[in-house]
Formats: C-alpha cells, structure tokens, sequence
C-alpha cells in the first residue's frame, strides 16, 4: 500500500478547505484499485473535524463518457440513496438543492422533498457535503460534449459553498490536451496534487491472490515464482495493470493445456522449466505490445524474423571492430529493435506462431501447435536430450563469448562432426553453417569445401528428416546476417531437400488417411474436421479413387451418412476457401456416382434416404463454388 499518499489525504480531511486533491498518474497503473482498495477504507476510518462522532463517507463516481452535469448529479445521488435508505437519513438543504436536477432524472424516485431535510428535523439525521469525500475518477475520459470548465466550475462549487472534500482522479497528461484546460483553471479548483507511484510489487500480488489463489491454484504458484520477472516487464511499461491483467487472462488459456501436456507426455516433460519460461517470456511481450495498439498481425514478419537471431550479429559487430559509432551515425531505433532491448536483452527469444495467432485474435489458441512447435525448439530423442543438441545450446549468443578460445573451436569442430552425420533437423543447418563462420569466419573456414561439407552431411541425414511444411517460416533470414549469401544457399538446398520429401510425405498421408475413412470413419470425421488442421484448406479429396470412396459410403451406416452430408455442408458452405475450389468436380462426380439410376437406389428404404440427403447436400454445395 502507498502510505504516505494515504497520509496526505488523511490530512487532507483533518483540515478546512476549499479545494480538491487530484491523484494523477499513466492509465493502468492502478489509481482507481489503490482509491477502492486501501484509499477508501482508510476515509471512513477518519473522523470529521467538526464532529468525532461522525466518520465520513466515501463515494465513487466514475465520469467515463458522461455529456452533461446532470449526469454528474444524477451518479451522486445514485451513490448516496442505498445510504440515505440505510440509516434514515435526509439530505441538508444545500447538498439537496444542488442535486435537484438530478435527483428529477431518476424515474420512480419519488417526490424531491421526500429526501431534502427541513427545519423541524434533528440536524444530525442531515447529511451534509462536508460529510463526504466525494472521488470523481476517469475526469479525462468524460465525453467532449461535456465542457471541462463546467465539471471545474461544479467541482469548485462544492468545495467552497458546501465543504465538500473531493479526489479527482485523471492522467493530467491527457487533461490538458482539452482545449478548455488552462493552468488558471486547475490552480482555482486543485490545491493538492500526488503523482501516483505505484507499488508493483505489492499490486500485483493483490491481484493474482483474488483472482486465482483459490480458483487456479497451479497457475497461482507458477505466477509467484516468476513474480519478479513479471513485475519487470510491467515496470518498463509504465506500471499499466491494464496490461498486466490481460496477460495474466490470456496466458492462463495457454498455462492449463500445456501443463497437462507436461504430465502425460514424460518425453515433453523434460526441459520443463525451459519451456515454460520460454512461452511466458513470449507471451507477456506480446500481450502488452499487443494491448498497447503497437503490434499486431501487419508487423508479423518483423517480430517473426527477430527469432532468427542466430543468423544476425546485431551489436556483436561491436566486438570485432575495437571501434566506437560516431555520434552522427545514431539512429532512432526501429520499432522491433525497441521490442528487443525491452523484453529480451539477456534473454532467449523463441517465436510462438500458435501464441501470436490467439493473442493477436488470428486463431484460436491450439495447445498441440504450441507442443509441436516446443518440440521443434527444445528437441528431445529416447528420453534425453541429444549430444548435438547441447553442443549448439552451448555455441548460442551469449553463452558462446564465455567459452575459451580453445573450447569454442573444439565445440565447433564437434558440430561440425554432426552435420557430417546428418544429425541436425532441416531447420536447424542454417544456424549451424552461421555458428561455424560468424564473428567474421574467426575459425578461418575455406567456404567452398565448407559449403559442400554441409551438403553431403545434409543428405546423409535425409532418412532422419520429415516433411515440413512449414520449414520456410523457420529458415528466414534477417537481411543484417554474415555472409548472407552464403547462409541462404544452405538454406536453399535444406528447401530442395524438404521438397523431396513432400512427395512421399503426401502419399503415406493420403494413404493413412483413406484408410481411415475405410476403417474409423469417426476419427477420420474429427481429423479432416480440426479447426486448425491443413486438411481444412487441402483439396484432399482430388486425391482419393472416387469408386472406392462411393463403394465405402455405401457400406457406411445411415446416421454417419447423415453426418458425411453436414461434414460436406460445413466444408463448402458459403464462403468457400480458394484453395479447396479444384474440389467442385469431385462434388459434382460423387453425387452423380451416388445418382446412377439402378433398380437399388430407387427402393423406399432408411439406406436409400440418406443417400438422397447426401446427394442433395452435395447439389446445394455445387452451387456455393464460383461460377
């Protein structure tokens, strides 16, 4: 808790005034929580001057996109009714006349009168204005309509006229943007003002303890161990708790799927805490850059391409050069580099496509995605982590400048003995071929036979490779790497190779696939029908012998023709994907294998009932293709 802002409005109260108090601070950083939950409670503890009996009474106005002032009186009165009902209390004379209009806004409020205070009453069942402290927060989000020197000018009255103690809340940066705004204005009505710093670390414990301490206890524990390097991240982002808590939503969505992957894959389950920590540090920049309107699916590329560092020597160019930038070479950082030097400046960037997608609002998010994607980062063989493996951890940027001349020529050498072997993936040898030449070719490599080692060890490994078809995303290149040219002919040639693979790779699908629909029609309905699977996009059904998919229809049983027809329906339903448009001919083909006019098909039957549903489906999709 911010002690000594709670000590100078308990002041505030302890004394006569005529003015108000404003808590100013960046949005998000938490005003409105530290008013609601330590400001307020500690007011009602404070009593009034004027009275010791008497404690006073706080109430919260949020004047967010308000149009006139009688919607300011109207909130006061709203707030003061549950107490006026509460202890029989009626309002004094000049707290009830200053609300008149607003009271007259409220329908079925009942007679003016019946909540003014008169004469023959005990005064102390009045309540009074100096009685209260009254918090008008979110001042600068008012709506233009609403003329600020109006809201200064009620706000003035009730501090001189009537006694009244007010906390304004607002990000005066964004207040004197108003036209209306002047110095004068604010030195009439504020007399004190208390810039907002919050305790980050304080705040963000109060809020994982009430939102999950109870409800997602694992994720609570995780969030306490890593509470330092969150508290961070928020305080290079100017505290905004906003952000914070959309980080903490989104990433819970991503925590639970990925935990349980930890606990019934022992494979996956190694690596762990790397793992986690990888997707965490991903994910709270991408949240917050996101929240904050700087980073969104257009900027994909760059943010996708700092994942390559491996390939680029940023500021390592620095050591080789024993040369200082002249000053007038400076230049403003570029948007991603500021991205870098905030979230990952001693740490390790991993790209997560299926984080980026659902936090951007692209995809919704997809736990096996990420599973593969972490596997493809953090690869583990028979239970442990391959020797290649921790040799190329060893030789990444940072830990590689730590090594000794010596040990980073030998761990180097040994790489190098590994891609002899074919050992690494397709994705992985332009980062290796990087590792072996950068900081200038330090090592002193001929580049011809270098380049042709790698060849031969990249197809001696061709039986230890699968298709990816995604490989391209992660071989680019960042256009500042070292000998770049040379890095983008490995680079080519792993491409030559995946395509290779393409082939083969499709027809032991194609053919697992069929034999899926022959055999488990279930799950080859769940399969073709997975929200992010490629077979959504993939006109797969080109690819099938139409006879023997007609011959297997008709062997299926009724209801699961049914289902085939809503299936059909769903994947060519008004708006069909261009890439499946070459399937128009083998709709067109199946329901007229499925028509032909035999004695069979024109039996009254259950079968014979579905089929004609199944070929009627298939006629209205015909007609969602293109022309």
């Amino acid at each position: 808790m911010n002690i000594e802002q709670v000590e100078i409005i308990k002041q505030y109260l302890s004394i006569e005034t005529n003015y108000a108090v404003i808590i100013n601070g960046q949005y998000g950083v938490g005003k409105t929580h530290f008013y609601k939950n330590y400001l307020s409670p500690k007011i009602k503890e404070v009593s009034l001057a004027k009275d010791y009996r008497k404690k006073f009474t706080p109430i919260h106005i949020s004047l967010f996109g308000f149009k006139s002032l009688d919607e300011i009186q109207t909130a006061i009165f709203v707030e003061l009714y549950p107490i006026l009902r509460h202890k029989g209390l009626k309002l004094a004379a000049g707290i009830g006349k200053s609300l008149i209009r607003g009271i007259a806004q409220i329908k079925g409020a009942g007679d003016i009168d019946d909540y003014i205070g008169d004469i023959s009453q005990d005064a102390d069942d009045w309540l009074k204005y100096d009685e209260l402290v009254i918090c008008f927060d979110d001042l600068d989000r008012k709506s233009e309509s609403l003329d600020l020197r109006d809201v200064f000018g009620f706000i003035n009255s009730l501090v001189e006229n009537q006694g009244a103690k007010i906390i304004i809340i607002a990000n005066e940066e964004q207040l004197i943007k108003d036209e209306n705004y002047s110095s004068s204005l604010r030195e009439k009505v504020i007399g004190v003002s208390i810039q907002f710093e919050p305790d980050v670390e304080s705040v963000f414990k109060q809020i994982i303890d009430t939102r999950y301490s109870s409800s997602s206890k694992s994720f609570y524990a995780f969030l306490e161990i890593n509470s330092s390097r969150i508290v961070e991240i928020i305080q290079v982002n100017q505290n905004n708790f906003r952000n914070l808590i959309f980080f903490l939503e989104h990433f819970r969505t991503i925590y639970y799927p990925l935990e349980n992957e930890f606990q019934v894959d022992k494979d996956f389950n190694l690596l762990k805490e790397e793992k986690l920590q990888s997707v965490l540090d991903f994910t709270i920049a991408i949240t917050i850059e996101y929240k904050l309107g700087l980073i969104n699916s257009t900027n994909f590329k760059e943010v996708k391409e700092l994942g390559q560092v491996s390939f680029s020597n940023f500021d390592f160019s620095l050591l080789l050069k024993n040369n200082k930038k002249d000053e007038k070479e400076e230049k403003t950082p570029t948007y991603i580099e500021t991205f870098r030097n905030k979230y990952f400046t001693n740490k390790k960037y991993y790209f997560f496509k299926s984080v980026f997608d659902y936090v951007t609002g692209t995809k919704s998010f997809c736990i096996k995605t990420l599973k593969s994607e972490l596997m493809e980062y953090f690869i583990v063989k028979d239970g442990e982590i391959p020797e290649q493996e921790i040799i190329l951890n060893d030789l990444s940027y940072l830990g590689c400048l730590n090594l000794s001349d010596e040990s980073y020529k030998r761990l180097t050498s040994k790489m190098l003995e590994f891609v002899d072997d074919g050992k690494y993936q397709l994705r992985q040898y332009a980062t290796v071929f990087h590792y072996a030449t950068r900081f200038n070719n330090i090592l002193g490599y001929n580049f011809k036979n270098l380049k042709r080692r790698f060849k031969n060890g990249i197809k001696n490994g061709i039986s230890n490779y699968t298709y990816n078809y995604d490989l391209g995303f992660h071989m680019s290149v960042s256009s500042d790497t070292e000998f770049i040219d040379d890095v983008i002919e490995i680079i080519k040639y792993c491409v030559e190779i995946n395509d290779s693979l393409q082939k083969v790779n499709k027809e032991t699908e194609l053919k697992e696939l069929f034999d899926l629909f022959q055999n488990d029609y279930d799950s080859f309905i769940e399969k073709v029908s997975e929200r992010d699977n490629e077979l959504r996009y993939s006109p797969f059904w080109l690819e099938f012998n139409l006879k023997k998919v007609v011959k297997t229809i008709g062997q299926l049983e009724n209801e699961k023709i049914w289902k085939l027809g809503h299936y059909f329906k769903n994947r060519y339903h008004v708006h069909i994907y261009e890439k499946i448009f070459p399937e128009k001919d083998f709709v067109i083909k199946l329901r007229e294998e499925i028509n032909k006019p035999t004695r069979k098909r024109k039996v009254k039957s259950l079968k014979n009932a579905s089929l004609n549903y199944l070929t009627q489906t298939l006629s209205e999709c015909e007609n969602n293709f293109p022309k």
